[in-house]
């Protein structure tokens, strides 16, 4: 970079870059892990064009399918003037925060129970579930995690009740 840019850019503790900074190291590798650049590489070279732009419209239709399977048992914000998402929606756990005392990391430990990994949580919205299902997953799994929110929506409300 240029001399007027370096000072915020970080530094290394044991190997100085010409152009590092005064912010000391983010990381152990001075230059990052190259190798997590084959990943996307490798994705985007396997599936070609159309591969890739298939990809993204399985991410989005199963998204929005279950959405669609979830949003008559949870609160489902951020959503476009058609009611569609992108790629993920968000739960909104706040209703159940207040009605049951129920928080979205409840939620999350028990899906893990159900065998999934918990999704992202309170993030972009404060006390919400961010669900992205991927381009690879097939309907009986999609099905599966949908089953299982329900299933665990009635728990709550039980609580609730």
């Amino acid at each position: 970079v240029r001399k007027h840019l370096a000072p915020p850019l970080p530094n290394h503790s044991v190997v100085q870059p010409s152009s590092g900074g005064d912010l000391g190291a983010v990381s152990a590798a001075p230059w990052g892990q190259a190798g997590i650049a084959c990943i996307p590489w490798m994705f985007c070279t396997m599936l070609g064009e159309k591969g890739l732009t298939d990809s993204a419209k399985y991410a989005i239709l199963n998204a929005n399918y279950m959405k669609a399977r979830l949003e008559g048992h949870y609160q489902i914000v951020a959503t476009n003037k058609n009611n569609r998402c992108s790629h993920e929606f968000i739960i909104d756990c706040s209703d159940l925060r207040r009605t049951a005392g129920i928080v979205e990391e409840d939620i999350a430990k028990r899906l893990q129970d159900y065998g999934f990994h918990a999704p992202t949580m309170s993030w972009p919205v404060p006390h919400s579930l961010m669900v992205e299902p991927t381009e690879s997953e097939d309907k009986a799994e999609l099905d599966r995690f949908c089953d299982a929110m329900i299933s665990i929506r009635a728990e709550c409300k039980k609580i609730e009740d």
